[in-house]
């Protein structure tokens, strides 16, 4: 079976990225990263974005809002 994948967070906080992750595994909600930070320039440049199932994005969205990183 295919499911779609759906961007639900793109930043590049390392503090934030690690907050979500832990949020989602807590609710059982699985995920993949993709780190497009630029390593020889101490990852100044670009992000990491978090992708899951398009079944669980309403979920996760909700999850990261309520963890309040504004």
């Amino acid at each position: 079976m295919v499911t779609d994948k759906k961007k639900i967070f793109s930043g590049k906080s390392q503090i934030e990225i690690l907050g979500i992750k832990n949020a989602l595994s807590e609710e059982g909600i699985s995920f993949f990263d993709i780190d497009k930070t630029d390593s020889a320039y101490a990852k100044l440049f670009g992000s990491i974005e978090i992708y899951v199932d398009s079944k669980d994005e309403t979920r996760a969205i909700e999850i990261i809002k309520s963890l309040n990183f504004d």
